[in-house]
């Protein structure tokens, strides 16, 4: 091959790493005809260590036929399908039209391709190679994508090939590299060996035009005259100068298509429209031609391969390039370009043609066909069913082109907007609704169509707007579906939450009572812990805490069969209905978390968002795990269980990040910006706060990134920063929140540093009486040690032992740790030395316990300035062999000391076994352990 010797070099050093046991991924972008498809052979060609080859090229004519590249590419492993995890094997069958039904979650087909191809890399290397993915249908783009970014231990090299003409890409979060066009010298020496007789003039030219474009080289340099090669006439210009080098590239080859027979040209123009390869298919669609005249045989082909144009066997014709079926199918009239298409659709027959067929009658319709829309309609729900979304939606919205009927085409792009939801594209998806909602008056269909609009507003405009749009959904259809205008109100109240909107909250309040004892239980304890949160926003805690409590136990309940239901459950019974809000059982376990996290009770947030995790690793939703483990890694923070809580959040982060969910990822790194400033990693802290909170100027988010950095600058001493920022948050549309309402007692330490305790005073009277309502003992603790910071000096230490006292009846150990730190200030400041140093070493041992290290170390400051030995345990505590673990490498050990085997922890975990395998490796040394039976002897509890 010549040139793009860096190129291999990269390539083949991937297919050695992960021969030794280091999966990797790279997609390969560039221009038409760059050489891509080349670079891909010569890999494959010359790659060492004997891998297995899997191959797939996307076909044009097949880009919304589902998983259509998916099932070609795994054709070699499909004996291996029945040996998956139930769940996987269930969703790659739907996908594969083998079963009826899809994936609940689109994600878990690309899971079971993940297993599929560890399992078959089990015997030797695999090389997977993916051409044209710009042409490969959504749906398997996104199961490979998938299982590209977790390749993790596997002997799997996937390299990905794709045009890159300027518009959206079609793969993201996957390195990349770029072919650029050749050198000076490797255009020479590519021309020296096809076009030898160039005299220099010719030659200089024709590398000027190509632009070191390896097709351009070879098609600019095939049609120069003999007079031109032998420089007797001047090959200036070879193409108007005003095109591009792809136009300039099309016309030279729709020339070439000029230049054959009529009868080569329709041959030709039929197997472009198919694109299949399918020999006899183009040679029978061609004898129906014979009716307009245009038929063609097996003979018409001899031209275009005399040409260099296609390739031909006894049952494949192949075009040279993409770009010469482009040419053969455009050089074409429109009329012929449409009686193409009625041809192909004439001889594809039987139910497993059934989608060609339709979009090659969609391609030939000019006008309204309401036979057509009707085709295509029934296919996109034959894609929806099987978990293809993205071909769902561009079925939906044809056939809504192709009716003149403004009811259906108001359904179809209700269909269509929620498929585009399902996909992940909301640009796609907001524009469907708007065209949507300008042809309909039914209340149920602009139900739909609003609820598609809210997730689109909630990702681009904010909490408010919406709130505002579920709103006007939920009034829409109360009269005929309850339960669904509850779901829709529910959901609202979220958004209204979080924007801090009093007056919307109390709308949806006073709608979930005009439904009255008609809706769902479940669903009316929600209603009732929507009361709550709209009571404590109006700074009413002592009414709405009540509410929220009440809630817990019966939404408990509920859990195991609701959250059964939560990802795929319509809430609009309406023809095509998959509403992309939460449906019922996702709004009930949602609410069930918050309820336990408004009202304090960190145990029962634990327990019910593990459940929630449990149920999405169960049925495979990885889709909606990120949220469940999300509410998780919240309510293990709270809870003092940090370590978790790392895990737990490092896991959210990277399939949300897998997954696309841009939103979920704004939280999360709040969340864990959290986590960072507890353990003192203040650039991590800062980083994660600034995307978190930076991301929502213009929407409002979650108040978790800027107490974050509240809770850093307290410990940094830098109390100031912490006044101003909880004067600001305070008084903003977040004040209101969980987290904005624990951090009060920031504020009052800052304030009280400052010798300015009277600044805290409004604050902490709010603080006190949500403390009050919610009956915990630590809030109650925390309660006291914010009066011991804001009474005189004389009345303290009353305060500081009532606390001391609430907080052993259990909950929240960073916050008791908090409390045995200050009052040994307190008592050092009052040269009460032996006393402090009691209190000060209990704060250190516990901030130690808890990876809090510049707590700890404050702690130990403190304790040496007593006189008192201070040097154990160091700053940061004296780390337990688990706390060396990654968050991954604690995960796969706490299930492997259940007695799981590495599948089991592997379809738990969504990953391959094999990297499970890889992650006990690196742990076991870690532990003082060779293997799994060794660790039923290790303490995997965390401090309480």
């Amino acid at each position: 091959m010549i040139g793009r010797h860096a190129e291999i070099a990269l390539l083949r050093g991937m297919i050695a790493e992960s021969g030794a046991g280091q999966g990797n991924a790279i997609v390969v972008y560039g221009q038409a005809g760059i050489g891509k498809s080349a670079l891909l052979a010569e890999v494959a060609r010359t790659a060492g260590g004997d891998p297995l080859v899997l191959r797939v090229t996307g076909v044009e004519a097949e880009a919304e036929l589902p998983f259509a590249a998916l099932h070609m590419l795994l054709g070699p492993a499909r004996q291996l399908i029945a040996e998956l995890p139930a769940a996987q094997r269930d969703a790659l069958r739907g996908a594969f039209g083998q079963s009826e039904g899809g994936a609940q979650d689109r994600f878990l087909v690309g899971l079971a391709v993940l297993t599929l191809l560890a399992d078959l890399a089990g015997e030797r290397p695999l090389l997977c190679l993916v051409d044209d993915v710009q042409w490969l249908d959504r749906a398997s783009v996104d199961a490979l994508v998938f299982a590209a970014r977790r390749l993790g231990a596997e002997r799997i090299t996937m390299i990905l090939a794709a045009r890159d003409d300027g518009t959206e890409r079609p793969v993201d979060g996957v390195p990349e590299l770029r072919l650029a066009g050749l050198a000076r010298p490797d255009c020479e020496a590519l021309l020296a060996e096809v076009a030898a007789d160039l005299v220099p003039e010719a030659r200089d030219r024709v590398i000027e035009e190509a632009e070191g474009n390896p097709l351009a080289l070879l098609e600019f340099a095939g049609t120069l005259t003999p007079e031109q090669r032998a420089g007797r006439l001047s090959p200036l210009p070879l193409q108007p100068p005003r095109l591009s080098l792809a136009g300039r590239l099309e016309q030279s080859l729709r020339a070439a298509i000029r230049l054959l027979p009529e009868r080569t040209q329709r041959l030709l123009l039929i197997a472009a429209a198919e694109d299949s390869g399918d020999l006899d298919l183009v040679l029978r669609a061609a004898q129906s031609f014979e009716a307009a005249g245009f038929g063609a045989g097996l003979a018409d082909l001899e031209p275009a391969e005399r040409r260099q144009l296609v390739r031909v066997s006894e049952d494949r014709l192949w075009f040279r390039h993409p770009l010469v079926k482009t040419a053969a199918y455009r050089e074409a009239p429109l009329a012929h370009r449409v009686a193409a298409h009625h041809a192909l659709a004439r001889v594809l027959d039987g139910d497993e043609q059934a989608d060609r067929r339709a979009w090659h009658l969609s391609a030939a319709a000019v006008g309204p066909d309401e036979e057509t829309s009707a085709v295509l309609a029934a296919t996109g729900d034959r894609a929806r069913q099987r978990g293809s979304h993205a071909s769902a939606a561009t079925a939906y919205e044809r056939a809504a082109q192709l009716t003149v009927d403004r009811r259906l085409r108001a359904q179809w792009l209700a269909a269509a907007a929620e498929a585009a939801i399902g996909t992940g594209q909301l640009a796609r998806a907001g524009a469907a609704a708007d065209r949507g909602r300008r042809l309909t008056g039914d209340p149920a269909v602009l139900a739909r169509l609003a609820a598609v609009r809210a997730v689109v507003d909630a990702e681009h405009g904010g909490p408010t707007p919406a709130a505002h749009t579920l709103i006007e959904a939920a009034v829409g259809i109360a009269g005929n579906a309850p339960d669904d205008a509850a779901t829709l109100l529910a959901t609202a109240a979220g958004e209204a939450w979080f924007a801090g909107d009093r007056a919307a909250l109390g709308q949806i309040t006073d709608l979930l009572a005009a439904l009255g004892p008609g809706i769902d239980a479940s669903l009316a304890t929600v209603a009732g812990a929507v009361r709550g949160m709209e009571r404590v926003a109006a700074g009413d805690p002592a009414a709405g805490l009540p509410l929220l409590r009440a809630a817990i136990v019966p939404l408990r309940a509920a859990l195991p069969t609701s959250t059964a239901t939560f990802p795929t459950s319509a809430a609009i019974p309406a023809p095509h209905a998959s509403l992309p809000t939460p449906a019922a059982g996702r709004v009930i376990g949602t609410y069930a978390v918050f309820s336990a996290l408004m009202t304090g009770d960190d145990a029962a947030a634990c327990e019910m968002a593990a459940a929630q995790v449990d149920t999405c690793r169960e049925q495979g939703l990885i889709g909606a795990l990120p949220h469940a483990l999300q509410l998780l890694t919240q309510a293990q923070i709270l809870h003092g269980r940090h370590a978790e809580a790392a895990a737990s959040g490092a896991e959210a982060w990277q399939i949300a990040h897998d997954t696309g969910q841009a939103g979920r990822l704004r939280h999360l790194h709040g969340i864990l910006a959290r986590l960072a400033a507890i353990e003192g990693d203040d650039e991590r802290c800062v980083r994660l706060a600034q995307q978190a909170e930076g991301a929502a100027q213009e929407r409002n988010g979650s108040g978790w990134g800027g107490c974050a950095l509240t809770l850093l600058d307290l410990v940094r001493a830098r109390h100031e920063a912490v006044a101003e920022r909880m004067a600001r948050v305070l008084g903003g549309p977040l004040g209101h929140t969980v987290i904005v309402t624990f951090a009060i007692a920031d504020y009052v330490e800052a304030c009280a540093r400052l010798g300015e305790p009277s600044l805290a005073t409004e604050a902490f009277a709010r603080f006190d009486a949500w403390a009050a309502a919610s009956a915990q003992p630590w809030a109650a603790a925390v309660a006291y040690r914010c009066r011991a910071l804001l009474a005189p000096p004389g009345e303290a230490e009353a305060h500081y032992a009532e606390a001391l006292q609430r907080h052993t009846q259990g909950g929240r150990p960073f916050e008791r740790a908090r409390t045995e730190l200050l009052y040994g200030e307190w008592l050092r400041r009052g040269r009460r030395r032996s006393d402090a140093g009691v209190r000060l070493r209990a704060a250190m041992d516990r901030f130690a316990a808890l990876g809090a290290n510049p707590w700890a170390e404050r702690a130990r400051t403190e304790l040496a300035a007593t006189g008192a030995r201070a040097d154990l345990p160091e700053p940061g505590g004296q780390a337990r062999p688990l706390d060396t673990l990654t968050p991954q490498e604690l995960q796969v050990v706490r299930l492997a000391a259940t007695g799981a085997t590495n599948r089991q922890i592997a379809a738990q975990l969504f990953l391959s076994p094999r990297t499970v395998g890889f992650h006990l490796y690196k742990a076991y040394p870690k532990l003082g352990v060779s293997s799994r039976t060794d660790l039923a002897g290790i303490d995997l509890g965390w401090p309480a």
